[in-house]
């Protein structure tokens, strides 16, 4: 009796000691957030461009427009600029109201005329509509005597590739982590995309409000909160219950109440919009022929891509590396040997924290920061982790390719239905599940 006693009096200190922590960090996140809100519901952008478009005699020649001048009229305020030499011109308004996004046609230059087939008039409302990936109102105009030119689906093929590349390496980059973790410790973490969320909101507050750093310099500090955050869960909470005997499932419940519990102080700091960083937004993209790309999502693309291979080196070749696969494959066997169990699970969570951290980072560049960013990202990071075979890596990073590129081409056989794009992806995971149940490269294991 005296022993229970005492173990519950160690639990409800601990219980304390978390509450105080997490009262301790609130208070110095809270201005960040509060501030960063202040800051982004004033300001927003329309980003403009104007296309000449020629027939020649092999099709539709499309031509960016400079000089030409638009002006946005709304009841909050107005705005006006000139297209620069990539046709495209950026205009701040106040994010409220609706707006009437004109063309002036007599500014346009000489020998380029107004298409009937195009209007010279826009309206745009920032409540609704389509947005760019960072979240500003994208606006087109085409002027010439070319009709717009109707894209074949077979064409747009090659965009849609890349776009799968790019989404499914950030989705790798988040979900490798949550694969080590699970391979680890058996955890089921709900809570890892609310890692994911605190990287990109940090670098947003760090580029929009607080010093204003550039994004990449920013970006460092985004990631180390993401690896403390996931440490912290570790020694503060995941460890104490360990120790106490509780139970896989007990954990996972606590981790999907953690995860419900942060991700609504997110929404109550940070607010419900998706904000956007300074940079790189409207860059006009590089032409590689069938397809197109931006500098931001190349370097996107290469930054991840360089990520997910230092950490497979990582795990192939340092000693280190080679300590987690043996805690991961049998913790029991490992720590017979004399590795420091609780040490790798603890590099582990750093370094899942860190990849997570990386890939919100990655994705807040992509298509814009929002409260719930790492959650709408969870259900594809498990999916991957599924596919590839639960608790291995490297089959994340497979499965992650799957999930990411069904994603995509979800929306090119099915346009339409944009909104149902991750349902291609869990049609993938049924399927698959149901040739290969252990997943591509995961372990048959004897139940009963």
């Amino acid at each position: 009796m005296g022993t229970q006693v005492d173990a519950r009096q160690v639990t409800v200190r601990r219980v304390m000691r978390m509450s105080l922590l997490a009262i301790v960090g609130l208070s110095f996140i809270a201005p960040m957030f509060g501030s960063s809100v202040s800051a982004a519901t004033d300001d927003g952008e329309i980003v403009a461009s104007v296309t000449e478009q020629k027939q020649t005699d092999d099709g539709v020649e499309k031509i960016p427009v400079a000089g030409a001048l638009v002006k946005a009229v709304g009841t909050a305020g107005t705005a006006e600029g000139t297209t620069d030499s990539t046709g495209k011109v950026s205009l701040k308004v106040p994010k409220e109201g609706e707006y009437e996004v004109t063309l002036d046609v007599a500014s346009l230059p000489k020998g380029v005329e107004a298409s009937d087939e195009s209007p010279t008039t826009i309206s745009v409302n920032f409540s609704s509509g389509v947005t760019i990936g960072t979240g500003a109102k994208s606006v087109n105009f085409f002027v010439g005597d070319a009709k717009r030119a109707v894209i074949n689906r077979w064409e747009l093929l090659p965009q849609t590739i890349v776009n799968g590349i790019k989404y499914s390496l950030i989705i790798a980059m988040c979900a490798i982590g949550l694969s080590l973790i699970y391979g680890t410790t058996g955890l089921t973490n709900f809570a890892h995309g609310e890692i994911v969320s605190i990287a990109a909101i940090v670098v947003f507050w760090l580029n929009q409000n607080g010093p204003e750093l550039h994004v990449l310099i920013a970006a460092p500090f985004g990631i180390a909160a993401a690896a403390l955050m996931a440490g912290a869960f570790e020694r503060q909470l995941w460890r104490p219950l360990r120790r106490r005997g509780t139970s896989l499932t007990s954990m996972m419940i606590v981790s999907i109440g953690l995860a419900i519990a942060i991700r609504y102080v997110y929404l109550f700091f940070f607010g419900g919009r998706n904000r956007r960083y300074r940079q790189y937004v409207g860059d006009p993209e590089i032409d590689f022929g069938p397809f197109g790309i931006t500098p931001r999502d190349l370097g996107i693309m290469i930054i991840s891509a360089v990520g997910v291979v230092g950490i497979s080196m990582f795990l192939l070749r340092a000693r280190l590396g080679k300590a987690i696969r043996a805690v991961s494959d049998n913790p029991d066997l490992a720590s017979a040997t004399g590795i420091n169990t609780n040490r790798i699970i603890l590099t582990v969570w750093l370094v899942g924290g860190a990849l997570a951290g990386i890939g919100g980072v990655m994705l807040g560049a992509a298509s814009g920061v929002q409260w719930d960013m790492g959650n709408i990202l969870l259900l594809l990071m498990f999916a991957a982790i599924t596919v590839g075979g639960l608790g291995n890596p490297f089959g994340a990073l497979l499965g992650a390719f799957v999930v990411g590129m069904f994603t995509e081409l979800w929306t090119w056989f099915f346009p339409n239905v944009v909104e149902l794009k991750t349902l291609g992806a869990l049609i993938a995971l049924v399927v698959i599940l149901l040739v290969r149940p252990q997943g591509f490269l995961g372990r048959k294991e004897r139940i009963g």
